[in-house]
């Protein structure tokens, strides 16, 4: 059972409320971290937050978990649990937890749900970034008691999951034999914090004060770190707002570089960013701090998302990066997802952008700690086996791979496709995001691109205003996408109109925007994209999205016929052109496909069915007949030849046209 909307209300609203309010904010928590539970005022069961979900996602259907709540306690008191190997011992812990859940069916609770089981009503676990640089220096115990006040509980580091519960246990039950009540505030070495109080509104308090302390502490300021999940759409207006500096535009070319070396290397990252924030910067000047960078991490969290060490590119050509990544990998057994360059600043890297900001977010905390640790002896880091542990652990895998994407054919790529509002480009979109690509959907239809995004949210689609008749408004696209991402590695153009005309009533305006849209327009993304995939030096992929009228005429179609042939000879030409650099070029010819179809709109039918001699209803069931398959063309079925040819599987094709449309014209 779960509960609706209109039924939720006590510690379950409560829950949602203070999980809200936290998971807002990244100096809170970062990535899926943190986690809240309430108790029903008899405290016999408990509402804490399911593992693997993020607190401001939490809703009445999803996020949380009921439990009961002294059986997550009883867990800890079996002495066997104690003796077991982590591993299998986790594992057993976990398979109990999940006993103790009464709803919603299938819930995971949180890790920690025994250890929130052990405080009062409502809890709240955050990794407060001023704070947590505190607890992860050497004089933590000594400097924490002057900043917080009060009688807190501190506890050393210990394992996540069994082993720290069970001591907070022991630490909970000394605390009380000697102050006579439970603490309100926990503080967890190299973790974090828990507030504690019987009432919402308290602990929010509790939680807020000591947040404003640590960032106090820390004197860096709050400066939250970019949105990786949106993309400022460009020029707006289509007159070339967007306008990057030589040096802005210098910038995006090393960003570009350091994502090719990736790729070369053999990473499975889509995207790159550089952190322009004010902590990079401090960073990256800060030698004592730089240096202390690759010498291990501070919290669980890091070791997740992070890796437990960055990588350093000191060399600057692009064999020794390439050898240095190469080593990293090998010697790691992951792909790298921060990547310091001296002297010029803080990357990170990711499969998708939702993975990139939880990165961006974890790694901020880190140089917060670098920054600041020397206030309180210098920085602890964890030591080799406690890191060992978490990169072991199956609770924080299972929490890693909730971030994942796709794990298909175009998993860690980017592409971008034009046209991608609606009809055949927003099917090849979907489709390549199904494949796991991150996709900017360029286009000139904003409400169109608005609306497309919204049946994606996971990030994957991110719309870019794109008019491919513009020289400035392509160059902007490809910016805003290389700003973003890092690079591209394909391309679709699908952007595309079919005005039907005789020949002797053809009008000349129709004919030069006919040949503006799906010649020029193809030229000059074409253009844009090999010009970054040069850069970016690791080869790329190219769809010239083209059309049976481009091999076999069709009547009444000049200027689709001119611009669709036209296509085909300069894929060809790019092909051989951008084959010694890795970059294949092909075209794809659909049949006639009419679901979603700009092309096929009411207007343009009725001038099929006057052509043809039919009525306008039977327009589509004629051109469907015409194949030898006689079954309608789907985007779907676009989007898979675009999802092939585009992908390693079809590594040694191009210069070559796929004719998708069930058989009617025949290639020979």
């Amino acid at each position: 059972m779960v509960a609706s909307s209109k039924s939720v209300s006590g510690p379950l609203q409560e829950l949602i409320e203070i999980s809200r309010a936290v998971g807002a904010d990244p100096d809170l928590v970062q990535g899926g971290g943190g986690n809240t539970s309430v108790k029903s005022r008899d405290g016999e069961s408990m509402y804490v937050k399911a593992s693997g979900t993020a607190l401001a996602h939490m809703d009445e259907s999803r996020g949380w978990a009921k439990v009961d709540t002294q059986a997550t306690i009883d867990i800890l008191d079996d002495a066997k649990l104690a003796r077991m190997k982590a591993q299998p011992r986790e594992a057993e812990v976990l398979r109990r937890l999940q006993a103790t859940v009464a709803e919603p069916a299938g819930a995971r609770p949180s890790v920690e749900a025994s250890l929130h089981a052990l405080l009062d009503r409502v809890v709240i676990h955050t990794h407060p970034v001023g704070l947590n640089a505190l607890l992860s220096s050497q004089k933590s115990a000594e400097r924490v008691q002057e900043l917080v006040g009060g009688k807190p509980l501190y506890i050393p580091y210990f394992d996540p999951g069994f082993t720290l519960a069970a001591h907070v246990k022991r630490a909970i039950d000394a605390y009380v034999e000697d102050h006579g009540k439970r603490p309100t505030v926990v503080l967890l070495e190299n973790h974090g914090l828990f507030v504690a109080a019987p009432e919402v509104k308290k602990c929010l308090s509790l939680s807020r004060k000591l947040t404003n302390a640590g960032e106090k502490w820390a004197d860096l300021g709050r400066v939250n770190p970019v949105d990786f999940a949106k993309v400022n759409a460009v020029s707006l207006n289509g007159t070339g707002s967007t306008v990057r500096g030589p040096k802005e535009k210098t910038a995006l070319e090393r960003t570009t570089a350091i994502r090719g070396a990736l790729k070369r290397a053999g990473a499975e990252i889509a995207v790159v960013r550089r952190d322009d924030s004010a902590v990079a910067a401090k960073f990256i000047r800060t030698k004592s701090a730089f240096d202390q960078a690759t010498k291990g991490s501070f919290t669980p969290d890091q070791i997740v998302y992070c890796g437990t060490v960055p990588i350093v590119l000191r060399g600057k050509t692009a064999d020794s990066r390439d050898k240095a990544i190469a080593s990293y990998r090998e010697k790691r057994g992951i792909d790298p997802k921060v990547i310091l360059v001296p002297g010029d600043g803080v990357y990170y890297a990711a499969e998708n952008l939702g993975q990139l900001k939880v990165v961006s977010e974890v790694y901020r905390s880190a140089m917060v700690t670098l920054l600041c640790a020397k206030k309180a002896g210098g920085p602890r880091f964890l030591s080799r086996p406690q890191a060992r542990f978490i990169e072991n652990w199956e609770v924080e895998t299972f929490r890693a791979s909730l971030l994942g994407g796709g794990d298909d054919s175009h998993t860690g790529r980017v592409a971008i496709v034009t046209g991608a509002a609606s009809g055949l480009g927003k099917g090849i979109a979907t489709g390549l995001i199904r494949a796991g690509a991150t996709v900017f959907a360029g286009d000139v239809d904003q409400n169109g691109l608005e609306s497309a995004s919204r049946e994606f949210p996971d990030g994957r689609y991110l719309p870019v205003f794109c008019d491919v008749t513009s020289e400035e408004s392509v160059a902007e696209a490809f910016e805003s996408l290389v700003a973003s991402a890092g690079g591209v590695d394909c391309l679709v153009n699908a952007a595309g109109i079919a005005p039907a005309f005789n020949l002797v009533d053809f009008p000349l305006g129709a004919w030069n925007k006919t040949l503006e849209i799906n010649l020029t327009g193809y030229f000059l993304m074409t253009r844009e994209a090999a010009r970054w995939m040069l850069k970016q030096d690791a080869g790329g992929s190219m769809i010239q999205l083209t059309s049976k009228s481009g091999l076999d005429a069709s009547k009444a179609n000049s200027a689709y016929n001119a611009t669709k042939a036209g296509e085909i000879h300069l894929m060809r030409g790019w092909a051989l052109e951008l084959g010694p650099a890795g970059i294949r070029v092909n075209c794809v010819a659909p049949g006639n496909v009419f679901k979603g179809s700009k092309i096929w709109n009411d207007e343009y039918i009725k001038v099929c069915a006057k052509k043809k001699g039919i009525r306008p209803e039977e327009v589509i069931p004629f051109y469907t007949a015409q194949s030898p398959l006689a079954k309608e063309i789907e985007p779907e079925d676009i989007a898979e030849a675009c999802v092939y040819l585009l992908s390693d599987r079809a590594r040694r094709v191009t210069g070559q046209t796929l004719v998708v449309d069930g058989g009617q014209v025949m290639v020979r």
